[in-house]
């Protein structure tokens, strides 16, 4: 690997290294025994913008991992963390206690590091946790459309 390659690599790690403890460990909560949190989860309190600009930073770190040469499904699998995180941290209250949790940037540096520092590393998880999102994401949808074709048939059978 040429010495452009590994520096290039070894910056944008740095980079998303970086980001990922800003805007998800770079605050501790004095008595919790060393948790933390990031500013991640204080943007996402100003409604809609915060979130906005919180996914706008998740995908900045994907593209990253993207220009590095991660394999495609990795990068699905980023660009999924960065999706829920949005999706569900968009939920006032529910989203802002979930964005504590979840840390979705910090999941995409190790998915990162990982993929970075053993090449031959297998994918196998990855396309797991894609099928099982995909399999929630259709089991969501016939279950908003049952209730959506129940609601307007009891609403048609009431008139």
């Amino acid at each position: 690997m040429g010495r452009g390659v590994t520096n290039e690599r070894e910056r944008g790690l740095a980079e998303v290294r970086s980001l990922a403890w800003l805007l998800d460990n770079s605050i501790p909560v004095p008595g919790t025994g060393g948790r933390r949190f990031g500013v991640d989860a204080i943007i996402g309190l100003v409604p809609f913008v915060g979130d906005l600009v919180s996914g706008g930073i998740g995908l900045f770190i994907v593209w990253r991992g993207s220009r590095l040469g991660l394999p495609r499904v990795v990068v699905a699998r980023m660009l999924a963390n960065t999706a829920i995180d949005f999706v569900i941290g968009s939920i006032p209250f529910i989203g802002d206690a979930f964005d504590l949790w979840f840390k979705a940037n910090t999941r995409n540096l190790g998915l990162m590091q990982r993929h970075l520092e053993r090449p031959d590393t297998s994918t196998r998880g990855s396309w797991l946790m894609l099928v099982g999102l995909l399999a929630l994401l259709v089991a969501f949808v016939v279950l908003v459309a049952w209730l959506i074709v129940s609601l307007v048939g009891a609403v048609l059978g009431a008139i």
